[in-house]
């Protein structure tokens, strides 16, 4: 209680004894008084001491809380960016491997079928696929080269630019992947050619 609430406690008691026709107060009296107010204050401090502990400890049980979210919000979210990051590299090494080992399959292959005779037709297909694949590792070269570029735009807080550079990633490893399922068909026809099936 505050000193300013005691001296209006004790001002209205003087008061309410006024009232009542008393001009004059007992020593005893108002030590009676004191010692029943003093008591009221002790328990009015009390609670409120109470009252404020819980407060704190409810504060601190939030605060608390709060902190253990925000650190699993970012433990979540950095596994999430590492993930992305593995699925995205896997993306771009299958893409640059099957298209790479295609080329270098196909080149072995054409070196044997040249000492054989071959048509025109076959050669062309076989050749045009080894570029098609060629193609499809240039592709993922160059979706290696910009994610670079991407997680520059993240870091300089150009969060649109790095999106932006991103989806451009996304479509040139698909894009790789669509050549080298293009090109397989081109080989296969060729080789069906080849070898009369």
């Amino acid at each position: 209680m505050k000193a300013i609430e005691v001296i209006t406690e004790i001002r209205e008691a003087l008061s309410q004894t006024k009232e009542q026709g008393h001009s004059t107060v007992s020593i005893d009296a108002m030590e009676n008084y004191l010692m029943l107010f003093d008591k009221d204050v002790e328990n009015d401090t009390y609670y409120k001491s109470l009252n404020h502990e819980a407060e704190l400890a409810k504060f601190k049980a939030e605060n608390d809380r709060n902190i253990a979210h925000a650190n699993n919000e970012t433990a979540h979210s950095l596994e999430m960016f590492k993930s992305v990051i593995t699925a995205g590299q896997s993306a771009l090494k299958a893409s640059m491997l099957i298209n790479g080992g295609a080329a270098a399959a196909l080149l072995a292959f054409t070196g044997k079928i040249w000492k054989s005779p071959t048509t025109e037709v076959v050669a062309n297909s076989l050749t045009s696929s080894i570029f098609i694949f060629c193609l499809g590792v240039l592709c993922a070269a160059l979706a290696t080269g910009t994610t670079y570029l991407s997680q520059l735009a993240f870091s300089s807080d150009s969060p649109k630019l790095g999106h932006s550079i991103n989806a451009f990633n996304i479509l040139i490893v698909l894009s790789s992947f669509v050549l080298f399922g293009f090109g397989a068909f081109r080989a296969a026809n060729s080789l069906g050619v080849h070898f009369g099936l």
